[in-house]
């Protein structure tokens, strides 16, 4: 039980990784499409998502989940949780700010915590979890 604790705590900090570099990319992106390239903001802003879609899911692909396989055996279960995961934030945040009355500051603050969470698990149980793949003291949790 032990090492698949510890397995996990390196798997996460791996996805916190990668996470971090792909918000640092769509950053970027944005910047770049908006400020250099004269785009506007939601311009910027979409092709700052692709270009962090890529580096995301090539990045847990590869070094977070390291999955047998082919990119195609699991890039449409991530374009759904990613689109999920950014549907769901910005519900959160209209819900929060136009129905609760609360801080967008607040809001921000606990939709930041609870997204990449609920991502980690959705990625872990479901986007890249293999068929094939016996369970093991690395998933120390069972998924139905």
């Amino acid at each position: 039980m032990r090492v698949g604790l510890i397995t996990e705590f390196w798997r996460l900090a791996r996805f916190s990784l990668v996470g971090g570099i792909a918000t640092a990319v769509y950053v970027l992106a944005a910047l770049i499409a908006v400020e250099l390239a004269g785009a506007g903001p939601i311009m910027g802003a979409t092709l700052g998502f692709c270009a962090s879609f890529a580096v995301s899911y090539i990045g847990h692909f590869h070094f977070t989940f390291v999955v047998p396989g082919r990119y195609r055996d699991y890039i449409l279960k991530f374009a759904v949780s990613s689109v999920a995961s950014f549907l769901v934030s910005t519900l959160a945040m209209w819900l929060a700010t136009k129905l609760l009355q609360i801080d967008y500051r607040i809001a921000l603050i606990v939709i930041a915590v609870i997204i990449p969470i609920c991502s980690y698990l959705v990625n872990r149980f479901w986007v890249f979890l293999h068929p094939a793949e016996p369970a093991s003291s690395d998933r120390p949790l069972k998924t139905i």
